[in-house]
């Protein structure tokens, strides 16, 4: 399948929808990574080859693509669409390490036989939010499909290009990995979307080297001496202006290159920007004092993205340095078939939080989590369900005192309770819940950020 010209339009059925809201739920979050990849010089090798062949050659591709993407249900798969695969991660980081993984598998796999001729396998990976309220927005999705597809059309077999929200979130969290390139390619203009998108690769020092797109519109950008001219003038526009805001002892904020919808400053007031999304800079009309403070955008009621800021006198060009923070959980289910089943599980955390006014507070704890679940002894249609817990904040133990309850294997609606409050600060508050369903008992133990209020 080839659709570096014409990409088709992916329709999503509703028991896929089904599928990915159930993994939304799981995973806990309204933002997916969508991973696009597709076989290069398919159709070709299948005219030369024949349907057989090409058909063979397909199912050992989905079979190694397939052990990658699902191992530990870390991603999931969500249709295949002749030689091409659809799939979506919780973490972008997740995906960019499943990612790497598939090019070096199908290295490994091409060199271990001369049963097939080489499988090349270009990926494209884009991410955005795609649920409010763990509900699917079908046309949100579709967007965001269409440019994970858009990005991959652009590479070459053996590649892996991202999106800038991609690429800005994975990085952070793989610094351990010293072998990977990260390329900016610049920014290009994608058929079927409106505002240019900023391609990045990210490739293995041993593999290569990353190389830019052979196709596509890339943006153009201005030349050294306009850049040279408008420095002048912007040196002489700031040197003016910082003069009047000394004497006015006012602050003027731009923000540049990435705008968040709904960013809050210091936990309390909306921030509003003038101009569009795809401007290069934007001015804060926002009221922001001189000194420290932080910024964040809010993901899921358990994922938040903050950045510090800094404002001086004058004027202040400010490209925020977003990094994310999720507050932990501890999620577990046992499954009552013919005998009792126990499960104790243990989560470690720690993490900072900022407060009003900026300062830092470090969180340390533990949770802790006991869940039975068996059959009846006298009538095999009731299942018994016990849970029990602890919370351990900053060495205070909060404790879930045991809870028994009975269900019946053949309900056809789940039991649950709404979520329990364990614990709360100003900032953040922890609860339990669980849900029981057939045979199946789950419960779990979460945090949340308490909504914004302004202050």
């Amino acid at each position: 399948m080839s659709i570096a010209n014409e990409t088709p339009k992916i329709n999503v059925t509703s028991a896929e929808i089904l599928n990915i809201e159930s993994y939304i739920q799981r995973k806990n979050t309204a933002v997916l990574t969508i991973m696009f990849t597709d076989i290069k010089g398919f159709t070709e090798l299948s005219e030369q080859k024949g349907e057989q062949y090409a058909t063979q050659f397909r199912m050992k591709h989905d079979e190694i693509l397939t052990n990658i993407i699902e191992q530990d249900h870390a991603g999931l798969i969500i249709k295949f669409i002749g030689d091409a695969v659809m799939a979506v991660f919780s973490e972008p980081s997740i995906a960019v390490e499943r990612a790497l993984q598939i090019q070096q598998r199908l290295n490994e796999f091409n060199a271990s036989q001369q049963e097939f001729v080489p499988i090349n396998v270009r990926i494209g990976l884009h991410m955005g939010q795609v649920s409010i309220a763990n509900t699917l927005q079908a046309d949100v999705f579709g967007r965001h499909v269409n440019r994970a597809a858009r990005v991959e059309s652009l590479a070459d077999g053996g590649q892996i290009y991202l999106s800038y929200p991609v690429f800005d979130s994975a990085k952070g969290w793989l610094t351990s990995y010293k072998d990977l390139l990260w390329q900016n390619h610049g920014r290009y203009r994608l058929k079927g979307i409106e505002e240019s998108i900023e391609i990045y690769e990210v490739i293995s020092r041993n593999k290569g080297v990353p190389k830019p797109p052979l196709h596509g519109h890339k943006e153009k950008t201005v030349s050294k001496l306009a850049v040279s001219v408008l420095l002048v003038l912007v040196a002489v526009s700031i040197a003016t202006l910082a003069a009047i805001f000394y004497y006015k002892n006012t602050t003027s904020v731009y923000f540049v290159r990435f705008y968040p919808d709904a960013m809050y400053l210091d936990n309390a007031q909306p921030i509003a920007l003038a101009g569009q999304k795809t401007d290069q800079s934007r001015q804060v009309i926002t009221d922001i004092k001189r000194g420290k403070h932080i910024v964040h955008y809010e993901v899921t009621k358990s994922d938040r993205y903050y950045a510090e800021l800094a404002i001086n006198s004058g004027i202040n060009n400010v490209e925020l340095k977003f990094k994310e923070l999720r507050l932990p959980s501890l999620k577990k289910f046992v499954s009552a078939l013919a005998k009792e089943n126990k499960l104790s599980a243990t989560e470690n955390f720690n993490y900072q939080l900022y407060g009003y006014n900026g300062e830092k507070i470090p969180i340390t704890g533990e949770i802790n989590l006991q869940i039975t679940s068996y059959p009846d002894d006298k009538d095999r249609a009731l299942i018994h369900d016990q849970y029990a817990g602890s919370l351990k904040i900053n060495d205070k133990v909060y404790t879930i005192a045991q809870q028994s309850f009975t269900h019946k294997r053949s309900d056809t609606e789940a039991k649950r309770i709404e979520p329990v409050l364990i614990y709360q600060d100003e900032y953040h508050a922890y609860y339990y819940k669980y849900y029981a369903y057939q045979t199946t008992f789950d419960t779990e133990i979460y945090a949340a950020f308490k909504p914004v209020v302004n202050q």
